[in-house]
């Protein structure tokens, strides 16, 4: 038996099941899976369950022993269940008769509705276009939402009533239109937003300066030489590198080189509200990326929000989404191998870059793009279809 949905005249299959649930139903398709780092398909499912709706995220397909199989399990987090599946067919067909996986995908659409319940809202982030015609889950308001670049270029809107975007380049890829109202940038998490909420020092400490930097050690668009160069020419910093570390073999020989130095520290993995205990330690947080391997070019990074939402100051290579942001100090152009530069300036005017008024900017900043605001303005988007009873506060 499906979960219970909410019951409404405007649809009879929802109107006669004989009770009304709590609140609306939603899905939120992934390409990501629940366990593991949230990033912004798991933050705006949370920002639906503070409002009160049931969500079901749904995983993208995964091995579960079986085909057809199915795991419909508690998150940890109130009102969100997630949905495991493996499809009812072999996977591979996905890439050798496109138009086969299409029509069986739809018929994968209809079984999980059957275990998860008839959703009133699809949210769909899925760039790899697991599902090409969202109608097929029958929900009141379907949403396409491209918060990464999709990849296969011009497979359309997914026959989405709403179509998002975090950038204009994402949406005419995929073959949409472009519409002010529609572009949505990166968001800020309940965990950091709470953070900056609370505020924290809001003057330099005494001694040694702190530079801090949270991310995959291994992505190939790290520039770690540049940051050989910052550990170099500042031997009284101390820099502080949280993240997974690549295996030897596949490791920067310039990053392999400063694991151990004198004045570098390296934790590891850690989950954010450990980086969050340190963070008021915290003078500097760098952005270290080379433009020219940056997957979709050097548009936007959603690490820069959390950042800001400590009030430190930002260092970081040039991106398109903070050009004459006064709150970060960011490098004219891209391609430029200048970051330490930067950094020798910034340290030198510590006092200032990091004063009171600026750390306060930079929070504000930082609130003003939380998932829930963002979740606000996509729900009066939705509302002309789903009743304004459904957003609820």
């Amino acid at each position: 038996m499906g979960l219970a949905v909410v019951a409404y005249s405007e649809h009879s299959d929802r109107a006669n099941i004989g009770f009304m649930s709590a609140a609306p139903l939603a899905y939120v398709i992934s390409p990501q899976p629940w366990v593991g780092f949230h990033v912004s398909k798991h933050h705006y499912a949370v920002a639906l369950a503070d409002r009160g709706w049931r969500v079901v995220f749904v995983d993208p397909p995964a091995n579960l022993g079986k085909a057809g199989a199915t795991e419909l399990t508690p998150t940890g987090v109130p009102g969100i269940t997630s949905l495991r599946y493996q499809t009812f067919f072999p996977y591979k067909i996905k890439f050798h008769a496109r138009w086969a996986f299409d029509a069986l995908m739809r018929r994968q659409a209809r079984q999980l509705v059957e275990v998860a319940g008839l959703p009133d809202l699809v949210w769909d982030f899925d760039n790899a276009y697991q599902f090409r015609d969202l109608s097929v889950f029958e929900a009141r308001k379907s949403i396409f939402h491209l918060v990464d670049d999709v990849s296969s270029p011009g497979f359309g809107c997914k026959m989405a009533d709403l179509f998002l975007y975090l950038h204009p380049t994402f949406c005419t890829r995929a073959g949409g239109r472009l519409h002010p109202d529609h572009e949505i940038g990166h968001g800020l998490g309940k965990l950091h937003a709470a953070a900056a909420q609370r505020q924290g020092r809001d003057t330099r400490q005494p001694g040694t300066p702190h530079v801090g930097f949270v991310g995959n050690l291994g992505a190939s668009w790290l520039d770690w030489s540049e940051v050989a160069r910052m550990v170099d020419r500042h031997p009284e910093v101390r820099f502080t590198f949280w993240g997974p570390t690549p295996p030897p073999e596949e490791i920067d020989p310039a990053l392999a080189d400063l694991i151990g130095r004198p004045g570098t520290r390296f934790p590891g993995l850690a989950q954010p509200d450990a980086i969050l205990a340190e963070a008021d330690s915290i003078d500097v947080w760098l952005v270290p990326l080379r433009a020219d391997r940056l997957p979709g070019g050097a548009l936007n990074s959603h690490k820069i929000l959390e950042y800001l939402s400590t009030g430190r100051v930002v260092v970081m290579n040039w991106l398109e989404a903070y050009v004459d942001n006064p709150l970060v100090e960011m490098l004219p152009e891209a391609n430029r191998g200048e970051l330490a530069i930067l950094l020798d300036r910034v340290l030198a005017d510590l006092d200032r870059v990091n004063a009171p008024e600026m750390m306060a900017r930079r929070r504000n900043f930082a609130l003003e793009r939380a998932y829930d605001r963002h979740l606000a303005h996509v729900l009066s988007l939705v509302e002309p279809i789903l009743p304004q009873s459904f957003n609820v506060a």
